[in-house]
C-alpha cells in the first residue's frame, strides 16, 4: 500500500490530541515525517517517535520525503499566508478549519491550487459524524417522507464563548452537506452582531434552501452545571432533529462522534412514528470510515474529495452572510456561494 508521508505546521494541542493519534492507527497508510511550530518546544515535543524537527517552514515545505503539509496553526489568521506559500511550493495541504475568516482569502487558495495542480482540502471532520450519516440515511431513504426541516443544535459552555468560527462552521458544514440544493437566503440572531466573525458569540440561523429541508442552526449557551453529575457536555443536547410528511427522526451525539455499536443498538435515537433499524450493508459497512480514511482514497486512489475546498469555503461565505444577517437584523438572499462538487460520505 502507498504510503502518505505526512509533515506538520503546527503542533498544538489539537495536532496531539487528533492527528496524531488517527494518523497511529493507521501505520499502512501514513507515515509522520516531521513538524515546525513557530514556538519550537512544541515541535520537540510533538516528535516522540524520532520524527524531523523543522527550523523553519521553508525546510518543512522544501523536503522531499514529505507529500502532505498539514497546516493547524494559530490563530486562524495565519492560515491563509501559510498555505498560500505551501501551495506556491507545489505541496498538497490539508489544512485545519476554519479554512480562513473571509471567502476572498478561501478564493485565492483554491485558484493556487489549480495553478499548481496540487490536492487541497480541509479537516471538517465532524462531516463524518455517525449522527450526520445517519441523518443522511433517514433522509436519502425517505423514511421520513419529504424533509421539510432540520435543527442541528449545540450547547458551547466548553468553547470561547466568543468564537463562532470555531464550533460553528462543522454545523454549517453539516447543514450544506445535508441540502445540497442552492441556499436561497440567510436570517441569523448573533450576541455580538456588530463585531467579526471570531468574536460574535453565540447565534441561532434559519438556513432557507431551493428545495426542503430548510435548516436551523442554534449554537447557544448551556449552564456549565448539570443537574445531574454526568461526564460528557454532549450527552442529551447536541442532535439532529428532522421532520418529513410521514415521520420524525432525533439523535444524540452522545460522545461528541459515537461508535457504531451506540447508533445501532436502537437507543439513542427515535422516529416518532414507526420504529427503523439502520440495516442497509453499504451504509453499516461505511460507519467507521473517519476524515483520514476518506482523505487517504482521495489522495492515493484519486477518489473525489470529502470536503472539497469549494465546500468549505462555501462554510466561511455562508457565515459571513450569518453575520451580514445579524448585524442588519433582517433576512438576506444567499450570494456569492459557489455550486456543490464535493462527495457524500
Amino acid at each position: 500500500m502507498k504510503l502518505c508521508r505526512i509533515g506538520f505546521c503546527g503542533a498544538g494541542k489539537w495536532v496531539k490530541a487528533y492527528h496524531i493519534p488517527m494518523l497511529q492507527k493507521k501505520p499502512d497508510r501514513y507515515k509522520i515525517t516531521g513538524f515546525f511550530d513557530v514556538f519550537p518546544e512544541n515541535a520537540a515535543s510533538a516528535a516522540t517517535h524520532g520524527e524531523k524537527v523543522y527550523d523553519s517552514l521553508a525546510s518543512l515545505v522544501q523536503d522531499p520525503e514529505i507529500d502532505v503539509i498539514v497546516v493547524a496553526t494559530k490563530p486562524v489568521d495565519t492560515h491563509f499566508a501559510v498555505t498560500m506559500q505551501i501551495l506556491e511550493a507545489g505541496k498538497a495541504v490539508l489544512l485545519e478549519k476554519p479554512m480562513t475568516y473571509s471567502s476572498a482569502q478561501c478564493d485565492a487558495l483554491i485558484a493556487k491550487s489549480r495553478e499548481k495542480k496540487v490536492l487541497f482540502t480541509v479537516n471538517h471532520n465532524l462531516r463524518c459524524s455517525l449522527c450526520l450519516k445517519a441523518t443522511q440515511e433517514v433522509i436519502g431513504l425517505g423514511l421520513i417522507g419529504d424533509p421539510l426541516y432540520v435543527e442541528i443544535s449545540s450547547p458551547r459552555s466548553w468553547y470561547d464563548p466568543e468564537d463562532f468560527s470555531n464550533y460553528a462552521v462543522h454545523m454549517v458544514d453539516q447543514a450544506l452537506a445535508l441540502n445540497r440544493s442552492p441556499l436561497r437566503e440567510v436570517t441569523a440572531t448573533l450576541a455580538h452582531p456588530d463585531e467579526p466573525m471570531n468574536r460574535c458569540g453565540y447565534g441561532d440561523v434559519l438556513l432557507r434552501f431551493e428545495k426542503t429541508p430548510h435548516i436551523r442552526i442554534s449554537l447557544m449557551p448551556l449552564p456549565k452545571r448539570q443537574i445531574k453529575a454526568d461526564s460528557s457536555p454532549f450527552r442529551g443536547y447536541f442532535r439532529f432533529y428532522t421532520a418529513g410528511t410521514k415521520d420524525t427522526f432525533a439523535i444524540d451525539d452522545l460522545g461528541h462522534i459515537p461508535n457504531a455499536e451506540e447508533l445501532t443498538c436502537n437507543q439513542y435515537y427515535y422516529f416518532d412514528k414507526h420504529p427503523v433499524e439502520f440495516t442497509r450493508k453499504e451504509f453499516l459497512d461505511g460507519l467507521n470510515k473517519d476524515y483520514y480514511d476518506f482523505f487517504y482514497e482521495s489522495w492515493a486512489e484519486g477518489a473525489a474529495l470529502l470536503i472539497t475546498p469549494e465546500d468549505a469555503r462555501n462554510a466561511i461565505r455562508c457565515i459571513e452572510l450569518m453575520t451580514e444577517s445579524a448585524k442588519n437584523n433582517c433576512c438576506i438572499a444567499a450570494t456569492g456561494m459557489l455550486p456543490h462538487t464535493g462527495k457524500e460520505a
